[in-house]
């Protein structure tokens, strides 16, 4: 697949908001096992990481998909995968997904066709 990142600022920019996706979200899991997920710091991280992954779902579509994670498909909350075209280093740590996106968010925060568009490039 061809990379959609040609210029250094673009990849900064792709390879910034998936360091920030990762570490806020490793603070919200931190947040919410010591204070509980209705802490007012836990739901601000989670809104922080699920803001941050609806940017990166926009600024850089040829670069991510969504999939929903099989071992959810069927709970009341099921979860997207946000799955990246190519594997990043972070925090010495290759990735090849932006962490997880609750569906009942992705809908809040994405349209429709957003949702369907990244949904599609995942199949």
């Amino acid at each position: 697949m061809p990379s959609h990142l040609e210029s250094g600022e673009k990849k900064d920019r792709y390879h910034n908001l998936i360091e920030r996706i990762v570490t806020v979200n490793h603070a919200w899991k931190l947040s919410r096992e010591e204070f509980g997920q209705d802490f007012p710091a836990t739901k601000s991280f989670r809104g922080v990481k699920s803001s941050l992954q609806a940017d990166l779902i926009r600024e850089f579509p040829e670069d991510c998909y969504l999939v929903i994670d099989p071992g959810t498909q069927h709970t009341e909350d099921p979860l997207y995968s946000v799955r990246l075209q190519r594997t990043v280093v972070i925090n010495n740590a290759q990735k090849s997904d932006a962490e997880h996106l609750p569906c009942r968010i992705a809908e809040q925060l994405l349209t429709p066709e957003e949702i369907e568009n990244a949904v599609n490039r995942g199949r």
